[in-house]
C-alpha cells in the first residue's frame, strides 16, 4: 500500500492552490493523510473528494466546518497502527511534545506537522514523520511531501517538489 502524506498546505496563504505536481504524485497513492493546517475548508473538500483522505485539524484551521475534522486520529493499515496529529506550541520542540501526547497509546508511526520542517525522527522509541509543507517558501527552503510504502515494514521517503 502506498500512502501520500502532507501537512501545512496553508492555501491560499502560501499558494493560490495545491501544487499540480503534488496532486499528480498523490494520484499515484492508495490513500492520503493530511496532518492539518489546510487553512481553507475548500482544500479539505478538494482532497476528500479526490482521495481516500484521513485528516486532522491544525492550529490555523479556523473555518466554521473545522469541528468535523478531529484533532488526532489512529488508523490501522497494512498491519500497522499509525497516529496522526498536527502538533502544538512553538515549532521548536514540537516532536518531543507530540511524543508525550502519544505515551498512553503508542503507534508504530506518528505523523505530525506544524513546524513546516520535513524530517524523520526517533524519540524515546517513537518513530515520527513530519512531511513538511508543500507550499511554504518563507520558513522553509524546501517544499515537501512524504510517501509511505507499507509491506513487511513502513518505508518512508520525503520528496522535494522543487
Amino acid at each position: 500500500m502506498k500512502i501520500g502524506v502532507i501537512s501545512d498546505t496553508h492555501v491560499p496563504i502560501f499558494a493560490a492552490q495545491l501544487p499540480p505536481k503534488l496532486l499528480k504524485k498523490l494520484d499515484e497513492c492508495d490513500r492520503v493523510i493530511h496532518a492539518g493546517d489546510f487553512h481553507a475548508y475548500s482544500v479539505y473538500r478538494e482532497l476528500a473528494s479526490r482521495y481516500n483522505l484521513t485528516a486532522v485539524i491544525g492550529n490555523r484551521d479556523e473555518f466554521p466546518e473545522s469541528e468535523e475534522i478531529p484533532e488526532r486520529q489512529v488508523i490501522h493499515v497494512g498491519g500497522f497502527k499509525i497516529g496522526i496529529t498536527h502538533g502544538f506550541g512553538p515549532p521548536k520542540g514540537v516532536a518531543k511534545r507530540v511524543v508525550r501526547s502519544w505515551k498512553d497509546t503508542p503507534p508504530d508511526l506518528v505523523i505530525f506537522g506544524h513546524s513546516h520542517q520535513a524530517g524523520m525522527h526517533e524519540i524515546d522509541g517513537f518513530k515520527l514523520l513530519n512531511p513538511g509543507s508543500p507550499t511554504d517558501t518563507l520558513s522553509s527552503d524546501r517544499q515537501t511531501y512524504a510517501i509511505l510504502e507499507l509491506d513487511d515494514e513502513i518505508k518512508i521517503s520525503i520528496h522535494d517538489l522543487g
